[in-house]
């Protein structure tokens, strides 16, 4: 069976990667900090690690609560999307990516704040509330993923 353009595989790889974004931020950010950054950033990371980890926890809260967010929004987006597809457009395929859509968007909401706490590990923070911060929001993607195609 040949893969069509935006089929279910590329819906399904598409919301994949959306909900791994953040650990493969993390990820990514930690392995350029090793490669990348000279050792004298080492002192000015034990510097502001008090700080940023205090900064850190804060944005934990702020994840869980733009996870919630997020979930709220979404079925208001894709409610509105499917709202406006045109009468002879609400094909099950159209409703769909209009579902998947409002994912994406939404999905975005619990994810800024986990960026930002990925920066915060970087410059110093402690490693556990920034990954307490990158589970609270993968969940909240996974639960995000989970209702694309509930009606």
């Amino acid at each position: 069976m040949a893969h069509r353009p935006g089929g279910t595989r590329g819906k399904s790889t598409l919301i994949a990667m959306t909900a791994i974004a953040a650990p493969v931020a993390l990820a990514f950010e930690t392995l350029l900090r090793y490669l990348l950054f000279p050792a004298e950033l080492e002192i000015l990371r034990d510097e502001l690690r008090p700080v940023l980890t205090v900064v850190a926890w804060i944005l934990c809260v702020v994840c869980a609560i733009a996870g919630t967010l997020g979930i709220l929004l979404q079925d208001r987006l894709a409610a509105r999307a499917v709202e406006r597809l045109p009468g002879r457009a609400k094909m099950p395929a159209e409703v769909e990516r209009a579902r998947v859509g409002a994912f994406l968007l939404a999905a975005s909401v619990p994810q800024v704040p986990a960026i930002l706490a990925t920066f915060s590990f970087m410059f110093g923070a402690s490693f556990l509330p920034v990954a307490v911060a990158i589970v609270v929001v993968t969940s909240a993607v996974l639960v995000q993923a989970a209702r694309v195609r509930a009606p």
